[in-house]
């Protein structure tokens, strides 16, 4: 492109990037979209302002530009090309026309109405570069506002604030969750968000009335990704155990999924249900894949269990481990009986109790004997 008075090339500037905006910030712009029409570029204080840093940065870089030069750069629907004059077929008529100087054009009706605000904006914008111009973004500014917001804010508009985040982080946290090839698991995912965008979207737009369910549709939300979570969890433990055996956590998965499903029909029948249970027939190399996730104990491991306090915890033996007995017997007036279990748990005394703590290495007892003499 080319200037229109000084026939030289337009540069194109180097501009400020528009300041981050909050969604209800955004909101609030496309609603003066809306309202103002036309007019929408000077809904606010932070639209002038990035107009303002635009035509400063062109007229920097184009010094010999004009007001139409920034229009046909800037906003080219609003530089409407005249029609060209029709001087038949010939290439040199079309040639003459291209090399017209100016190029016959004009500004669309709404910027060149009397008073327009972008010609004035233009005519007060000083030529700076955007490195040289004030910041679009104030954090000082952005950070008083958000003070402000938070002590004039409601306390159950905050905590219906930190409702919808808390569980849309929990579902943006659960599905960074491997569980393979399960399509279940996919379509439990994609109903959870849709569920959890239905009954918290009163809470986001506080817009809760007395008739409104809040907590019934809370518990029903929470439900839902409880029963995601749960899905989750053993949809990645089967991915992670039959790595080399896909088909069989596809089919335990199913079977589990299925299960899942008849138990919440038979809770809303108030059925009783018997626990989950599944047989398998394995293949040869599923067999041996199973036979290897149960390695029987060495020698030493054997011993060593036989010499540690009870079982291990989690494959390790507890550095510590505590136990503590007590025996609880009757009182009456200053005598005390042996527990007959016929009176209240007010009336008993703890007669007897014995700290039993020790490690691989030694052991500590302690008793410990209440008496009414």
């Amino acid at each position: 492109m080319m200037l229109l008075k000084s026939y030289q090339s337009m540069h194109v500037p180097f501009t400020q990037e528009p300041p981050l905006m909050t969604e209800d910030m955004h909101e609030e712009r496309l609603q003066a979209v809306e309202a103002l029409g036309d007019s929408f570029s000077f809904s606010g204080q932070l639209e002038r302002d990035i107009l303002t840093s635009d035509m400063s940065a062109f007229k920097a870089a184009n010094p010999d530009a004009v007001f139409e030069d920034f229009i046909r750069w800037h906003s080219p629907g609003d530089w409407e090309e005249d029609e060209p004059v029709d001087h038949g077929s010939s290439s040199s008529s079309t040639a003459l026309e291209k090399d017209r100087w100016p190029p016959r054009g004009r500004l669309s009706k709404r910027m060149s109405e009397q008073g327009n605000l972008w010609r004035k904006i233009w005519d007060r914008a000083p030529a700076l570069p955007a490195s040289e111009q004030k910041p679009l973004l104030d954090p000082n500014r952005e950070g008083e506002k958000v003070l402000h917001y938070l002590e004039t804010l409601q306390p159950h508009q905050l905590l219906e604030q930190m409702v919808c985040t808390a569980f849309r982080a929990a579902a943006d946290t659960l599905i960074l969750t491997s569980y393979g090839e399960l399509k279940q698991m996919e379509t439990e995912i994609q109903q959870l968000y849709v569920t959890m965008a239905t009954t918290l979207r009163p809470l986001q737009v506080n817009r809760l009335s007395a008739e409104s369910n809040t907590f019934e549709d809370l518990r029903r939300v929470s439900a839902a990704f409880e029963r995601v979570e749960k899905l989750m969890t053993l949809g990645a433990s089967l991915q992670r155990k039959f790595r080399r055996a896909p088909r069989l956590a596809r089919e335990i998965f199913n079977g589990y999924y299925d299960f899942s499903i008849s138990k919440m029909e038979s809770l809303a029948e108030q059925i009783v249900e018997k626990g989950f249970d599944m047989k398998l027939e394995l293949r040869n190399q599923e067999r041996e894949l199973l036979s290897n996730m149960f390695v029987p104990p060495t020698a030493s491991q054997s011993w060593r269990k036989v010499l540690s306090m009870g079982n291990l915890l989690n494959g390790h033996e507890p550095i510590v481990r505590e136990i503590v007995f007590s025996l609880r017997d009757k009182t009456t007036g200053n005598h005390y009986a042996a527990h007959s279990g016929s009176f209240s748990h007010k009336k008993e005394i703890e007669t007897y109790r014995m700290y039993i703590c020790g490690t691989s290495n030694d052991l500590r007892v302690a008793l410990s004997v209440a008496s009414c003499d």
